[in-house]
């Protein structure tokens, strides 16, 4: 019961390692001097994941 009820909560671990690679990209981008392009390159980051994952 309880692991059904944690797959829909965090889902599987591609999910998660798109989620955490988006995050981690994010948080990079954020404290560099390229902090102007986190508006452009997160979104795609975002499309390539489910991208990604359509095809899993």
């Amino acid at each position: 019961m309880m692991q059904g009820f944690v797959k829909t909560l965090f889902g599987d671990k591609y999910t998660l390692g798109v989620a955490g690679s988006c995050i981690l990209v994010a948080a990079v981008l954020l404290h560099t001097p390229a902090a102007i392009f986190a508006g452009a390159v997160l979104p795609i980051c975002l499309l390539a994941g489910a991208a990604y994952l359509a095809r899993k």
